[in-house]
């Protein structure tokens, strides 16, 4: 049997990265993979106050005067690759973009978005809140109607990229330009807003969840953090 495969988790989450610079750093990261270079690789980012729009997303999922106002506050505004509609990513909250080979893991697309949703569920778990993935027509992770986590993952020959955001400590404030997640009825929700923190709760604890249960929902091996 042969042994699974190892993970490298790279922790970039001390400093705020631009959307651009983190789509560069995937692609690197991802042609280093698919050449053999590099094992399997785990980015964790923080990105600086960026709207992405996806493959079903469009500029009109900006609430009237939504795009210009993003943009007056210093946000910008991507075009991306990856499946999913249109959401914020910012300060306070965690993005992980895993770049893996799913053949060598077993996974195929829908068992791997299920391990990412999963993932999440178990962060939340783990803070007392009670979220869900799994739910049919929507992709992501929610707790009751308020949505915690979302998942949008490219694959291409196997390989993967892009992957989830999970709202921590999130100015909630910045989903108000736009429909999130083409859900107009729905709101988004943090884990600081669930279980009421005082005080800012912060990537580190969240994050070493996360890259435990994502570990275990890729089928991994070895897991060596670098920084």
């Amino acid at each position: 049997m042969s042994a699974r495969p190892a993970l490298a988790v790279v922790d970039l989450t001390a400093r705020l990265l631009g959307y651009g610079a983190g789509l560069r750093l995937q692609e690197r990261v991802g042609e280093l993979l698919c050449s053999g270079a590099v094992p399997d690789t785990l980015l964790l980012v923080q990105h600086k106050p960026v709207y992405t729009v996806g493959k079903r997303g469009s500029l009109d999922d900006f609430r009237s005067g939504g795009a210009e106002a993003a943009l007056a506050r210093g946000a910008e505004v991507e075009v991306v690759p990856r499946g999913g509609e249109t959401t914020y990513h910012g300060p306070g909250q965690l993005v992980a973009y895993p770049l893996v080979m799913l053949r060598g893991r077993g996974l195929g697309a829908r068992a791997y978005v299920e391990a990412l949703e999963d993932a999440v569920v178990a962060v939340a778990g783990a803070y007392g809140v009670a979220a869900r993935g799994r739910v049919p027509g929507r992709t992501g992770v929610w707790v009751g109607e308020r949505k915690l986590g979302a998942v949008g993952v490219r694959i291409s020959h196997g390989a993967t990229s892009h992957g989830l955001a999970l709202n921590v400590d999130t100015d909630l404030a910045a989903f108000d330009a736009i429909v999130p997640c083409g859900a107009p009825d729905k709101a988004v929700t943090s884990l600081a807003a669930e279980v009421r923190a005082a005080s800012p709760l912060g990537l580190s604890a969240p994050a070493a969840l996360l890259v435990d249960a994502l570990a275990r929902g890729l089928r991994s091996g070895e897991v060596r953090w670098h920084e």
